[in-house]
């Protein structure tokens, strides 16, 4: 019988011979070369835009292969150089042996000063279209370069190609998307214009037929309330076309913006005023700190901003509670806050609330384009300033804004 530690041994040795093999295969595993292509297809996922994906191309092609190399792409009948390896700088010669690359659809080389560096320009094709040329230099005309490297070579054009098209159909994605939501926001426009032009014009027509009949001769009384309503119904409608024209001038990057110093008092009391009855019939509470010297802005602007501010406070505020504005220096900026009772605007919508034809949670509640805010985030970012809503405790909202009070700005 054999002896016991003759079989220890044999076991021992077979598995030592078995780790090795073990070894010897991971190791052949990890020797494996590395596919480029499929390492360049990971990449251009995560490519965003042309720039990108044409620079990481480029690199892999370098990795790949060790030539510079430049893309050429065509567009609205120009020819033009997309992106080039630093080593491949192309001259006019180079564009016009692409253009001859792209007009032919097939292969073309071109030796330059010294017969040991060649150009090679492989049509870029898109079915039957042709986008551009990718080009590569080498050490060697067509006939000595390797089969291998160069079907690689051809891959790549291939792939750039692939990845031209899938850049314009993004484009064209972006394009259309831009395109639905300038409609959206057009139909929003006129459908708002129309809704709140119409119905002070309503209002306006209506009174004034009354008026108008004869056999009806209204009272003292009745006729000024008939007029009272005329004259708030057409001060909205001046209000409407006010933010309109201060949407387009914004937009359009004409604003003028004068910094004169100016007394805030006045420039509460004449939004206040613009209201009119409006205010008369919610209490407003004024707060100004008494060392407020004079602030440099645009008084017309401001009033602006704070009659859109004062004009939605007491649109969503009940009677009885009081709306304040309140006054006082920070630093070196003023601000002032407008405050509210009312339901307050959501945690969650208070980032979005100065964005055009944005109306919060409360569409349809009252008469408004949605333009008031946005108009006055632009006016006082107009003036170098800040404004924000928040929540206020227990209900309610407060929009401040800050002027800076340093009469170099601007």
């Amino acid at each position: 019988m054999r002896p016991l530690w003759r079989f220890g041994v044999s076991a021992a040795a077979g598995l030592a011979c078995g780790a090795l093999m073990s070894n010897s295969r991971a190791g052949i595993r990890r020797r494996r070369p590395r596919d480029p292509l499929r390492d360049l297809t990971r990449s251009l996922i995560l490519c965003e835009g042309l720039p990108e994906i044409l620079v990481a191309i480029e690199r892999s092609f370098i990795c790949a292969l060790g030539f510079p190399s430049a893309i050429f792409l065509s567009e609205g009948g120009r020819l033009y150089v997309s992106h080039h390896s630093s080593a491949f700088e192309p001259d006019r010669n180079d564009i016009a042996n692409a253009g001859l690359a792209i007009s032919s659809a097939d292969a073309v080389e071109n030796a330059r000063s010294s017969p040991l560096s060649w150009s090679h320009f492989l049509p870029l094709r898109r079915g039957k279209d042709t986008l551009g040329a990718f080009a590569f230099r080498a050490g060697a005309p067509r006939r000595r370069i390797p089969d291998r490297v160069w079907d690689l070579a051809q891959s790549y054009a291939n792939q750039t190609s692939l990845a031209l098209l899938r850049a314009s159909l993004e484009q064209k994605a972006r394009h259309a998307e831009i395109f639905a939501e300038a409609d959206r926001l057009q139909k929003a426009l006129f459908n708002s214009i129309a809704h709140n032009v119409r119905t002070p014009l309503s209002t306006i027509i209506g009174v004034l037929s009354t008026l108008q009949e004869q056999e009806l001769s209204p009272s003292g009384l009745i006729r000024r309330d008939l007029l009272d309503a005329a004259r708030e119904e057409a001060h909205r409608l001046n209000r409407v076309l006010g933010n309109l024209l201060d949407l387009s001038r914004l937009e359009a990057g004409v604003l003028h913006v004068r910094r004169d110093p100016c007394d805030v008092q006045d420039v509460i009391g004449a939004a206040l005023e613009q209201l009119g009855s409006a205010v008369e019939q919610n209490r407003v509470e004024v707060q100004i700190a008494p060392d407020l010297s004079f602030v440099p802005m645009d008084f017309v602007l401001i009033v602006q901003v704070l009659v859109n501010l004062l004009d939605n406070a007491l649109k969503y505020s009940p009677a009885g509670p009081p709306i304040t504005v309140e006054a006082r220096v920070l630093g070196r900026k003023l601000e002032i806050a407008v405050s509210d009772f009312g339901s307050g605007i959501p945690e969650d919508l208070l980032a979005s609330v100065f964005e055009k034809f944005n109306r919060g949670s409360r569409s349809g509640e009252t008469g408004g384009i949605g333009l008031g805010l946005s108009i006055c985030k632009g006016l006082i970012e107009a003036h170098h300033g800040t404004i924000r809503a928040e929540r206020r405790q227990p209900c309610g909202t407060a929009i401040r804004f800050t002027l800076p009070m340093d009469t170099s700005r601007g």
